[in-house]
């Protein structure tokens, strides 16, 4: 198995930290199908115990990205361009509708929070990586809170589990497209301050469709999983 470092997330759950390491070596490529998935080599390697392991790997055979067969150990499943398509189409349907919702829900505090992070991102950015780290945290701020003034805690819940494959995909971009991503947000910032739910919607739907196509090309221009 290929070397593996912990990775970061918003809420440092420590499952959801194994789950996006491995995660994003599943979709980097440094993991491919066929390989064998062992908790304790994972374990011993991450340092960390069996149980966060554990969870970690059966929320990735919940997402189809791992499979195991009766009595056999887990291996990692072949993950195709195909696979991001759909995953950025049920964020699509997901997030577009939360927006909607959350137009005439969301306070003027928590959008005033978010352009502020958002207007702090606008500088350059830095050589040294801050920046990439500062926007995911912004990134997952952002949607968590459009999902949770949605009022919906159903919808609230499946965001999060298709944010959370998300994150292995955001370790793969880089600064340039992410300008690009920072202008989007404030977009549906815009909308959202309006309490227009039609444009709230599309402005999400558009954001999320520009990302599937760049995650899509991604992996048809490596060549992963074909």
């Amino acid at each position: 198995m290929c070397e593996l470092i912990l990775q970061k997330t918003a809420d440092g759950r420590l499952s959801d930290r194994v789950y996006v390491t491995l995660l994003e070596a599943i979709i980097a490529g440094r993991l491919s199908p066929g390989d064998v998935v062992s908790e304790v080599s994972l374990a011993r390697d991450l340092n960390v115990s069996r149980t966060p392991v554990h969870d970690a790997v059966r929320k990735l055979i919940e997402d189809g990205l791992v499979t195991q067969a009766a009595n056999h150990r887990p291996v990692i499943a072949a993950f195709k361009s195909d696979d991001v398509f759909e995953i950025f189409e049920m964020r699509k349907l997901l997030e577009g509708e939360a927006a909607a919702r959350a137009a005439p829900r969301i306070d003027r505090s928590t959008l005033a929070k978010l352009r502020e992070i958002a207007d702090g991102l606008a500088g350059p950015a830095d050589v040294n990586g801050e920046w990439l780290g500062r926007w995911a945290d912004f990134d997952e701020v952002f949607h968590a809170a459009i999902a949770q003034a949605s009022g919906s805690k159903r919808l609230d819940a499946d965001i999060a589990r298709y944010r959370l494959l998300h994150r292995g995909f955001n370790k793969l971009a880089t600064a340039d497209p992410l300008r690009q991503a920072l202008d989007e947000h404030l977009t549906i910032l815009d909308a959202l301050d309006q309490r227009n739910a039609a444009d709230a919607r599309h402005a999400m739907v558009m954001h999320i469709g520009e990302w599937q196509a760049y995650f899509v090309n991604y992996a048809e221009r490596t060549g992963k999983r074909a």
